[in-house]
């Protein structure tokens, strides 16, 4: 196991908040801290570049997107996956390093048990062809961006369901794609997928963390990894759940599947039929993606770390910036369940290739 980087940081005021042990005043507390952290992560600078490429698009339980708020005969919403290239100049060295932030590769995530079942039920034609699009590949969008795999320092996931670590980090005697890259994974998740339980593992692929583990670098909370980006540790949609957050020259984006859209953090102005009553009916300020239920509490108050983190966006003031890892999309097979809104996505900067030099070393 490789230790915690040095240059990597512990953005302030929310470790102390997650240590109150009564939900209720923990989340006040996580509320006042979310707002004190951004202003101290505004205030470093932006991040260098960023690129967000969509990876697929694919069926997800509609029952699970708004916590069972959405009505609608549908049983799926349709969503796209999309990856974050993040460069950033790591604190104290300055060099510049290159973070995936979830990289899917979702051949690999189909023997998932529950998305196995799906195709089994359906045929590999409507899986592949109708209840599914393909819009690019890690290693496709990287070459585009100008970048190779032996350019990626690190790769993250905001949670592990559906990944196969094995062919990015290497296992089982394949070789990696990405040869010097290390996996950065909350302490947290990476004990839950040792050791899972039955009402979990239907979202795992079986073996898929297996890979060597001096690939892997242990998170105990929240990182802030250099200028203008850091991982917040945001759980509840698992134990390990992280949040990816970018400052830019205008506005700071969180990214995670904590929600399926903008939206699920201000469900009062959501017009897909059900989540606004709903909300109005719980009294919720959130609505959660709740596939998995085991830490209801603790995914509520990360989504309202995550809202005030991102704060308002720049382009609509009355939505959250807060971009879905796994993103809310209009599609024929699931009439109203679009999102009301699309905010663009986090793109920023220019791509650079990492020094030979430091490639070699």
């Amino acid at each position: 196991m490789s230790p915690n980087p040095p240059a990597f940081r512990p953005l302030p005021f929310l470790p102390e908040a997650h240590t109150e042990r009564s939900p209720g005043h923990r989340l006040q507390r996580l509320r006042r801290a979310a707002m004190e952290a951004r202003e101290a992560f505004v205030r470093e600078g932006p991040v260098a570049a960023v690129a967000t490429c969509d990876l697929i698009t694919f069926p997800y339980p509609t029952l699970f997107a708004f916590s069972g708020a959405a009505l609608s005969p549908a049983p799926y919403v349709m969503m796209t996956n999309r990856m974050q290239v993040v460069q950033f100049a790591e604190a104290g060295t300055g060099q510049r390093r290159t973070l995936l932030f979830n990289p899917t590769d979702y051949e690999r995530g189909y023997a998932a048990p529950f998305y196995r079942a799906l195709r089994e039920r359906y045929g590999a034609f409507l899986s592949d062809k109708v209840m599914s699009t393909r819009h690019g590949t890690v290693q496709g969008h990287l070459e585009a961006l100008g970048l190779t795999p032996g350019d990626v320092d690190y790769v993250a996931f905001d949670h592990l369901h559906i990944q196969d670590l094995r062919g990015w980090l290497g296992g089982a005697g394949a070789p990696a794609v990405f040869p010097r890259a290390k996996l950065l994974v909350q302490r947290a998740e990476w004990t839950m997928v040792k050791h899972l339980h039955p009402m979990q593992s239907v979202w795992f692929v079986p073996g898929g963390t297996e890979i060597p583990e001096d690939r892997v670098v242990l998170l105990d909370g929240d990182s802030w990894l250099g200028q203008g980006v850091a991982l917040l540790n945001t759980p509840g949609h698992t134990q390990g759940n992280t949040s990816l957050a970018l400052a830019t020259a205008n506005e700071v984006f969180v990214v995670s599947e904590n929600g399926v859209s903008t939206e699920s953090y201000t469900p009062l102005l959501s017009r897909i039929a059900g989540v606004r009553r709903f909300a109005e009916q719980m009294g919720w300020e959130v609505v959660l993606n709740g596939n998995t239920r085991e830490d209801s509490l603790d995914q509520y108050a990360s989504m309202v770390v995550e809202k005030l983190f991102a704060g308002p966006s720049a382009v609509d003031g009355a939505f959250v910036n807060f971009h879905p890892s796994s993103l809310l999309t209009a599609h024929l097979m699931a009439p109203g369940l679009g999102p009301t809104v699309v905010l663009p996505a986090p793109n920023t900067g220019e791509m650079r290739p990492t020094p030979a030099v430091r490639r070699a070393a």
